[in-house]
């Protein structure tokens, strides 16, 4: 049995610090307008590899820790992590109140994609239990 099979708080609070702790390693720390020769504009405050870095951490950390523990408390554990503290930063920076509306799309997307990432994370789970098992 593994550690957040055997303690579900723990396991959400893991997840929540690990969520939280995505957001501040790819989006926590840049603030500085930077050049896209792509789309030939000026991106502020993050660059798009840098959302791409992110989402996919999110993604793979969750159905990581679906895959290990439980589901659920893995996707609402990464997903609140890291809408609370880019909604705090959004709200300090934020003197027209439009963060708000920021914060409800990303709570949607977040809860969306994590959701599917512990789907993924499950269905791994399952596929490797099934291969240990010795069925197909």
């Amino acid at each position: 049995m593994s550690p957040s099979n055997s303690r579900p708080a723990a396991g959400f609070l893991l997840a929540l610090v690990l969520g939280a702790l995505t957001w501040a390693a790819w989006l926590g720390w840049d603030r500085t307008a930077s050049f896209d020769v792509v789309t030939d504009s000026v991106q502020y405050p993050y660059v798009t590899l840098q959302v791409l870095g992110c989402a996919l951490t999110v993604l793979v950390l969750t159905a990581v820790l679906a895959a290990r523990g439980r589901p659920v408390l893995a996707a609402s554990g990464v997903g609140l992590g890291f809408w609370l503290v880019w909604t705090v930063d959004a709200a300090s920076r934020d003197d027209s109140g439009l963060f708000v509306v920021g914060a409800f799309f990303l709570a949607f997307g977040l809860a969306a994609g994590t959701a599917l990432a512990a789907l993924a994370g499950v269905g791994v789970r399952t596929f490797l239990a099934r291969r240990r098992g010795g069925r197909a």
